[in-house]
């Protein structure tokens, strides 16, 4: 099968927006987990196939680049595609995302994991039962995505509970989710005046039902702020790592 680039369309809803009328950064990461989810169904490698065959696909890290906050109204187009697979371990993906004239107002790239659901362990994207077709070369963001080091000055600054409606089908948190978590890390002074203008996130181990993390803030550098989320029973534990890029 010859791979394809995957492009879905969406309008920025009301239910979308911050009080800002900006685009949640966090459903703009539901509209690229969308897109994937279109792009392994358009290419041969859906969900379903996969799990009847005894895999899934679990993404691992996150960079988004935002030369523009889309707000209300607003017409977006996505597109993915798989480019890449490194040390038989990890396949990266891209996503392009452009507005109703067709500027680029977005770039990212992501990793992402095949795991054998029997084993839980990650086998070489390579091997799946149900080949991911590449485009080598071509690239949105350009980027390795690094594990995140431990900053100055950690504080807890809140604590979350895995709910019910933080699962997806994969019965751990969703990745949107610890979007959604950061962002209400934030301080409100920091997100009227200071322009988001890149954020990554790393996953690190999957949170169950009821599990609870305590979010940890460092000192801000000149223009970054991190936050690590780490489980609060066992404070050695990092279930995730996030890096918010201030363009002012």
């Amino acid at each position: 099968m010859e791979p394809e680039v995957t492009t879905k369309n969406f309008e920025v809803r009301f239910s979308d927006c911050d009080h800002h009328s900006r685009l949640k950064l966090s459903n703009l990461f539901l509209f690229m987990e969308e897109t994937a989810i279109a792009d392994a169904e358009q290419n041969g490698f859906g969900i379903w196939k996969m799990m009847k065959a005894g895999y899934t696909t679990v993404i691992t890290r996150m960079k988004i680049r935002l030369l523009h906050h889309p707000v209300w109204g607003e017409k977006l187009s996505i597109s993915t595609w798989a480019k890449e697979i490194i040390k038989d371990k990890v396949c990266l993906k891209d996503y392009s995302i452009l507005d109703a004239q067709g500027h680029s107002i977005a770039q990212a790239t992501s990793s992402w994991l095949l795991v054998n659901m029997k084993t839980g362990k990650a086998e070489n994207p390579a091997n799946s039962p149900y080949p991911i077709p590449l485009i080598p070369g071509k690239n949105a963001l350009p980027e390795m995505m690094d594990i995140l080091d431990p900053q100055v000055e950690p504080k807890v600054i809140a604590q979350e509970t895995a709910k019910y409606s933080d699962l997806d089908m994969n019965k751990h948190v969703n990745h949107c989710r610890y979007v959604e978590w950061v962002m209400d890390s934030l301080d409100p002074d920091e997100l009227r005046t200071r322009r988001i203008r890149s954020i990554q996130i790393n996953y690190i181990t999957q949170i169950p039902l009821g599990g609870k993390v305590n979010i940890v803030r460092f000192k801000n550098t000149n223009h970054h702020a991190y936050f690590f989320g780490m489980n609060a029973d066992d404070m050695a534990q990092c279930h995730f790592q996030a890096r918010i890029g201030f363009a002012d």
